[in-house]
């Protein structure tokens, strides 16, 4: 087996430590904090009032708290949403991403060999084959990446994993603020705590999800032709029923209305992005079908 590092450039991480951290965070994001007790590894978000999401981001338990990895943009008006939030609790809320480096760790081929790296190395809690996350001390990164067994990667190999399985991500495939847990699979991922109790935006997304009101969905997307940029209108007799995310050559992921998507194929109408055509398809792991 071949494991493959590629280095992800567009992120902020946050340490949040104190003795009340694990309990701020379970009464704040989507995720349930109780999973940590079996796993090294979590994903889930911070939403408004109105239950769209304002961030999302990895959880994994770090230095007696947690570190929170999310998109680079993301990370200063997250650290300042944690701070109003946490008033006079005992949490501290701290920018390290000065600190680490991040590393995808993608495996290619069968095999057991892993790699022995510095500082923390957990699975990808989106998908088993989106591989690991590592974290590794920013003096060493390049030393320890030299001396492990991983084969450096500088092309799109982490891109063209996340589109294969149908994970999503933010700014891409979705902007904060414009949508639902649901609309881009955080349901599908574990990422949503149902039985944890209160959060921020719990009420309107738990009756999404008990109503089934959930419509707006990322699905995967092909063409024979090369598919046009991301922010591409996905459309049925020039009526829009989505919007075209991440694009790898003639594959990519796609937001869509699955009613929309699926009355077109039932009726044999072309759905295009731009002006090619393309074929949508529902990931083989996820819940949800096209009606």
């Amino acid at each position: 087996m071949s494991v493959f590092a590629i280095r992800v450039e567009n992120r902020a991480l946050l340490h949040v430590g104190g003795a009340e951290a694990e309990s701020f965070l379970q009464g704040l994001i989507t995720f349930d904090m109780d999973r940590l007790k079996t796993r090294s590894s979590g994903f889930g978000a911070l939403l408004t009032p109105q239950g769209k999401v304002l961030f999302d981001f990895f959880i994994v338990p770090m230095n007696d708290g947690f570190l929170l990895d999310t998109l680079a943009d993301a990370g200063a008006d997250l650290l300042k949403r944690l701070s109003m939030y946490k008033l006079r609790a005992d949490v501290v809320v701290a920018d390290i991403t000065g600190d680490l480096s991040v590393v995808a760790l993608i495996e290619s081929g069968d095999g057991n060999d892993q790699p022995h790296l510095p500082g923390a190395v957990v699975p990808d809690p989106r998908h088993v084959s989106m591989g690991q996350r590592a974290y590794i001390p920013n003096a060493g990164v390049g030393a320890a990446l030299a001396d492990s067994a991983l084969v450096l990667d500088e092309t799109d190999a982490y891109l063209a994993r996340r589109i294969e399985l149908g994970v999503a991500e933010a700014p891409v495939d979705y902007a904060y603020g414009e949508v639902f847990p649901h609309d881009i699979n955080l349901d599908q991922i574990n990422a949503v705590g149902f039985e944890k109790g209160c959060f921020v935006g719990q009420e309107v997304v738990s009756r999404m999800r008990h109503r089934g009101t959930a419509r707006r969905r990322i699905v995967l997307v092909s063409s024979t032709d090369d598919l046009p940029e991301p922010g591409t209108d996905i459309s049925v007799d020039k009526k829009s029923i989505g919007t075209l995310g991440s694009v790898s050559t003639h594959v990519g992921l796609a937001q869509v209305r699955l009613d929309r998507a699926n009355e077109a194929m039932e009726q044999g109408h072309f759905i295009k992005a731009g002006t090619i055509q393309v074929t949508l398809a529902i990931p083989d792991w996820v819940s949800f079908k096209w009606a």
